[in-house]
């Protein structure tokens, strides 16, 4: 995986910081800023000139579409990615129409996040160096794959046997746990029960919110999905 320079444009303080946190654990970032106002991403993209742009919608003196909308005219040259409570289709559609990498919808899964990161940074590898790609060179680079097809195996560090135990624990929509409530349940390390929560919740088999409590870190909270 490339080392990226990453600027996160998130108002949320604590928000920001825990993006900053799983994105150090994860590896990939040579170096990472925070701007909390689209004045200062501004000043920041200018200054800094980033790779890759993690972007909320809703900021105080602005909205992070327009943001998108003047890189793009302006030929930036890195990466975007949202990451935003904001899932109106005008919105989702002006992002694509703009050039938007990938789109993530708070709360976010953290597993998915990793995944975009990982897929940004291979296509700028596969960029550098060469002249001519083949189909299924092209076919990586545009994700093509991703919209059908075959299942994909499990990642590395997910057993099925134990996915399966996790996701029961979920099977009344009213019960909701933390990862450590879920590392108690089952016998996990509270690492090891977050790494499978936070998959089970990339592939939208359970939802997460955070949850703001008066003193320390904010907490993730999981529960299955609504049914409609």
């Amino acid at each position: 995986m490339e080392w990226l320079n990453i600027l996160i444009v998130e108002d949320e303080t604590a928000l920001a910081e825990m993006h900053v946190e799983f994105i150090k654990q994860n590896g990939g970032a040579r170096q990472i800023w925070l701007a909390n106002s689209l004045a200062l991403a501004r000043s920041m993209t200018e200054r800094f000139k980033p790779d890759l742009i993690l972007l909320d919608n809703f900021l105080p003196d602005g909205q992070g579409i327009d943001f998108l909308r003047e890189l793009t005219l302006e030929g930036y040259s890195g990466g975007l990615v949202f990451i935003t409570a904001a899932s109106d289709m005008d919105t989702v559609a002006e992002a694509l129409r703009y050039g938007v990498f990938d789109y993530l919808i708070k709360p976010l899964a953290y597993d998915r996040l990793a995944q975009t990161l990982l897929r940004f940074s291979q296509r700028r590898q596969a960029l550098k160096g060469k002249t001519r790609l083949s189909q299924r060179g092209i076919d990586q680079m545009f994700n093509a794959y991703a919209r059908g097809g075959e299942q994909p195996t499990l990642p590395s560090g997910i057993d099925e046997l134990t996915l399966v135990k996790v996701r029961t624990l979920f099977n009344e929509p009213q019960l909701r746990y933390t990862a450590e409530q879920v590392a108690q349940q089952i016998g996990l390390s509270r690492t090891t029960a977050r790494r499978y929560l936070e998959y089970l919740s990339a592939n939208q088999q359970l939802c997460a919110e955070i949850i703001y409590g008066k003193v320390g870190r904010p907490q993730r909270i999981y529960c299955a999905p609504e049914r409609d």
